[in-house]
C-alpha cells in the first residue's frame, strides 16, 4: 500500500467549545485550524458526557450500542462484543498509545485494564499540566519509528468549566494554557506523513453555566479539525459532521476500512486525494 499516514495524533480537549478557538484566546489552535480542514458544526453523541463520547470514539458506535454512559455503570464485558478502534488498527500493524494525566493506583489499574481490553498497546501518564503532557507526547512521537495512533487527553477546560462556568475568565485562562502547550504540535501540522485531529468530547454552559449534560446545541457542538501536509488547507465545511466520523477516518488514513457496525463515515473531502490506497 502507498500513501498511508505514519503517525496520527488525536488531541481530545475535554470540554472545549468551538467558539473558544479564536485568534486571541487560542492563537496556536486557531492557526492549526486555518492551515487545515475544520467542521463548522460538528456534533458529539448523546448524552454529551465524557465517558459516553470517549467510548464512542473508541468503538465507532453510539452510547445506545456500547452502553458506557457513566463510570459507575460501565458494562466492561461488552467491550469484547464490539470492534474497538485500537484492535482494528492493530490488524493493520498500527499501535495505539494513550497519554493522560496521572491517576491514582486503583484508577490507573482500572484504566489500564480497560484500555488493554480495547487493544491499546501503551498507556503513558504525566504530571497534570498541559505543558508536561505535551512534552511526553512529543517525546513519544519522536522516539518511536513505528506507525502509531496517539490519543492525547487534556481536561483543563472541562475542570475550569465545571468550577467557574464555560466561557468564564478562569475557563478562558485554562484554554490559553492549553493553547500554549499545543504550540509544540504546530510543526507536525505540515508533516506529510502525520495527521493531527484536535477535537473535544462536548461543549458546555448551554443551560447551566457549570454543566454540559443538556440538549441545547452549545453543549453538543464540538471542534473537529484535521491538519497535516495532505489535508485541504483553509477549508471549512458546512456538511454534517459527527464525532462518530472520527474512527472511520482514522482507519482509512492508516489504509484500512471501517467495520460495518461503525456508525460514522470517513471524512474523504478533507484530503487532497481520496482515502483509497493503491
Amino acid at each position: 500500500m502507498t500513501g498511508q499516514f505514519k503517525k496520527m495524533v488525536l488531541v481530545v480537549l475535554d470540554g472545549l467549545r468551538p467558539d473558544a478557538i479564536t485568534r486571541e484566546a487560542m492563537p496556536n489552535l486557531h492557526g492549526i485550524a486555518r492551515s487545515g480542514w475544520q467542521a463548522a458544526d460538528a456534533l458529539t453523541v448523546r448524552p454529551s458526557v465524557t465517558v459516553a463520547a470517549l467510548s464512542s470514539r473508541a468503538t465507532g458506535v453510539s452510547p445506545a450500542v456500547h452502553g458506557f454512559t457513566s463510570p459507575a455503570s460501565a458494562p466492561v464485558g461488552r467491550i469484547t462484543s464490539l470492534r474497538p478502534l485500537p484492535l482494528e488498527l492493530r490488524r493493520l500493524g498500527v499501535e495505539t498509545t494513550v497519554l493522560i494525566p496521572q491517576l491514582g493506583g486503583a484508577a490507573r489499574w482500572l484504566a489500564a485494564a480497560l484500555l488493554r481490553l480495547g487493544g491499546v498497546g501503551r498507556l503513558v501518564t504525566a504530571e497534570p499540566s498541559p505543558a508536561q503532557l505535551m512534552d511526553a507526547a512529543v517525546h513519544q512521537l519522536a522516539g518511536s519509528p513505528n506507525r502509531e495512533l496517539m490519543v492525547l487527553y487534556l481536561n483543563d477546560a472541562d475542570v475550569a468549566g465545571h468550577a467557574w462556568g464555560w466561557m468564564s475568565a478562569p475557563y478562558l485562562q485554562a484554554v490559553a494554557a492549553l493553547d500554549r502547550a499545543l504550540g509544540q504540535l504546530v510543526p507536525f501540522a505540515q508533516e506529510p506523513d502525520t495527521l493531527l485531529i484536535p477535537t473535544a468530547d462536548h461543549g458546555g454552559g448551554g443551560v447551566l453555566a457549570q454543566d454540559h449534560d443538556h440538549p441545547p446545541p452549545v453543549n453538543d457542538r464540538i471542534p473537529l479539525i484535521l491538519a497535516g501536509g495532505r489535508v485541504m488547507p483553509g477549508l471549512v465545511t458546512d456538511e454534517p459532521v459527527r464525532l462518530l466520523d472520527i474512527p472511520p477516518t482514522v482507519l482509512n488514513c492508516f489504509g484500512g476500512s471501517a467495520p460495518a457496525a461503525y456508525e460514522g463515515r470517513a471524512i474523504h473531502e478533507a484530503f487532497m486525494t481520496e482515502l483509497v490506497w493503491a
